[in-house]
């Protein structure tokens, strides 16, 4: 088991992967989805796009069904994806933010990215994050400090990518890309599937990679560094695009899961597999 220890940052993110149900993507960040649910699970979150406008609604769910907010907002936005199969980010983990980022284009990188902050709970406009360079939402940290973002440099090799922390106090971004000791700061990787641990103190995210083995990339969202544990793998590559994560009760071990079985088990304090 190789296990590398990096000083900051978010999940590794990916270029799409062409699967039913997959989110509209381009580049190495995996684009758009239809909806997001919050963290308690009675409101859900859509956007839909009109010309050059977006309306966000907030609908809550179960027996007091019905739209409880509304905002129509200039220019076409949408919910961040944050696996290449299409799974919904872009809420903070205590359900009181949602970031809106801008669709992909697939004419090039942009040579400026913007991000908004919606509160939840009237779905006003709390802040306009604008970076040069292109870049997607990945996650928040627990303590609602740290946003962390995706950027992409190279037009000539989309795969390739960097990520970045963004002071959400201090309204700035986090200079220079985190990466392992030793290490490119040039990364690469597919998101297949999320899990998270202590109200989203622990973020694990399970990629795949054209060579090389699986591996869960495990970061400590409050304290700006993660932890990359290899997978053992002995089923057909494309057999990991079906795969989930799930935490044991007790959140002390990492499940992973292919097609209904458990195939590895990572130990959320050691993150060693066993």
């Amino acid at each position: 088991m190789r296990v590398m220890r990096w000083s900051s940052l978010a999940a590794v993110a990916a270029v799409a992967f062409t699967i039913s149900g997959a989110a509209q993507a381009v580049g190495p960040w995996p684009g758009l989805a239809s909806a997001v649910v919050s963290p308690s699970g009675n409101i859900n979150y859509t956007v839909s796009r009109s010309g050059e406008s977006t309306t966000v609604r907030a609908r809550a769910l179960g027996a007091d069904r019905g739209v409880i907010a509304t905002a129509k907002i200039d220019g076409r936005w949408g919910i961040p994806a944050i696996t290449s199969t299409g799974v919904a980010g872009g809420l903070s983990p205590d359900g009181r933010l949602l970031v809106l980022t801008q669709p992909p284009t697939y004419s090039g990188l942009r040579t400026e990215s913007r991000l908004l902050l919606l509160t939840t709970k009237t779905l006003a406009l709390r802040d306009t994050l604008v970076l040069k360079g292109e870049f997607g939402f990945d996650a928040f940290s627990a303590d609602g400090r740290t946003l962390y973002l995706i950027q992409h440099k190279s037009s000539r090799d989309l795969v390739v990518y960097v990520v970045r922390g963004y002071d959400l106090a201090q309204k700035r971004l986090l200079p220079g890309a985190i990466v392992a000791k030793g290490e490119s700061e040039n990364m690469r990787g597919y998101p297949v599937a999320r899990a998270t641990r202590g109200q989203g103190a622990w973020v694990y995210t399970l990629y795949t990679r054209q060579s090389g083995k699986p591996f869960v990339h495990a970061l400590a969202t409050n304290d700006r560094y993660a932890v990359c544990i290899d997978l053992p793998w002995a089923s057909s590559p494309q057999q990991i695009w079906t795969t989930r994560l799930a935490l044991s009760r007790d959140g002390r071990k990492l499940l992973v899961r292919s097609e209904g079985k458990v195939v590895a088990r990572v130990d959320t304090r050691s993150f060693r597999v066993t």
